[in-house]
């Protein structure tokens, strides 16, 4: 059987996500198996049938001559704006999302924005704000600045065009997840927002080609990419349904820390703020500082932090980064690969040895949390 031949691990992985029937969950199992795009259309019949999720009608797509006119656009598409291509196994790839089972194949990135900063909080909101609701917006993301924090939202009109906007302001990297290709932006009137947040050490992303029809169903894939890759999720101003809400109840099944400012039970646009917090799905805050103090991004906690650990002349340099990194969140092991930057023969070994010290608790699906 003659197999198609890709120059490049790009043109593979475009090929691959262009089939019919090959999502997310399904692409990753297929790279998993093989150990790359340009592997999966060389496996046999028989390996590919032996894959999770993979059948007949599978097979029969992989199988079909791959649509290279539209590779090649996209790839030619990519190289003139200066657009990355990253699979879920390229280094550059976001951590926090790769540990999902719904995250994208792979994501079109534009800008030089990490998309593995060490701080990301998400600001989602009504797409109508009070004035009140933009003041604090941007207020929030000013006072943020001096803690080295990234913000991600979804490029959309009112709340998250507000905090993309500050963050520009206030020289704060900030990443915009689109819900169509790169060849357009939507709301058009944020076009030159864009291109500002590209040139201030941001980017825009989004896991759909060029040519994507801006469609409904697009919007919820899009939230679940704004909710995985922050660490918290500020909503702004929400009524009890909307773009906002779902992205918290996202957020929130990732198991990441749901902040929101309450308002005037009378307030439509407060209601959806409020009924998080009495169903004890979100924190109630009213500034950066509670912010900073619930996910202890002070920086003074880290130094009191290290005061603390050199008390303990038994730990290693590396037992001690291990520490510093970890709080009361817990931490999946790919993040604290990122945060310790310590290979990870190295870093299994630590944290096997603080745990038989009692420092740090393992939790399920390879996360840890410290008990100190």
């Amino acid at each position: 059987m003659k197999f198609p031949q890709f120059k490049t691990e790009d043109e593979a992985l475009l090929a691959l996500s262009f089939l019919s029937g090959i999502g997310p969950v399904l692409g990753k199992n297929l790279i998993q198996f093989s150990g790359c795009a340009k592997a999966v259309f060389e496996l046999s019949d028989h390996e590919l049938l032996k894959i999770d999720g993979i059948g007949p009608t599978h097979l029969q797509q992989i199988r079909k001559p791959p649509n290279v006119k539209q590779i090649d656009k996209e790839i030619d598409f990519c190289k003139e704006r200066k657009i990355q291509i990253i699979g879920f196994y390229n280094e550059l790839y976001p951590l926090r999302l790769k540990q999902l089972v719904d995250s994208p194949l792979f994501l079109f990135s534009a800008g030089n924005a990490s998309l593995n900063h060490p701080k990301t909080l998400g600001i989602v909101g009504t797409r109508k704000p009070t004035k009140n609701g933009i003041n604090l917006t941007q207020q929030i993301v000013r006072d943020l600045k001096a803690y080295g924090i990234q913000i991600v939202s979804g490029l959309a009109y009112g709340i998250d065009g507000v905090a993309h906007q500050s963050a520009v302001d206030y020289s704060i990297s900030t990443v915009g997840v689109l819900a169509h290709g790169l060849d357009t932006i939507y709301p058009k009137t944020h076009t030159y927002l864009a291109r500002k947040m590209v040139l201030n050490q941001g980017a825009v992303i989004s896991e759909m080609p060029t040519g994507t029809n801006i469609h409904p169903d697009l919007f919820p894939r899009r939230n679940r990419i704004v909710a995985g890759m922050c660490d918290a999720l500020l909503v702004v101003e929400s009524q009890l349904t909307g773009g906002s809400m779902a992205t918290a109840q996202i957020a929130h099944s990732y198991d990441r820390e749901v902040l929101v400012i309450p308002g005037n039970p009378n307030d439509p646009m407060s209601k959806g703020c409020n009924a998080m917090v009495k169903r004890n799905v979100a924190h109630l805050i009213e500034d950066a500082a509670d912010i900073i103090h619930l996910m202890k991004w002070n920086q003074q906690n880290s130094s009191a932090l290290i005061q603390q650990l050199n008390i303990f002349p038994s730990l290693s340099n590396d037992e001690k980064t291990v520490m510093i990194q970890l709080t009361q969140k817990k931490l999946h092991i790919d993040e604290m690969m990122l945060l310790c930057n310590i290979p990870l023969h190295r870093l299994t070994l630590s944290i096997l040895e603080l745990e038989l010290k009692g420092l740090i608790q393992v939790l399920p699906g390879k996360f840890y949390q410290r008990v100190l």
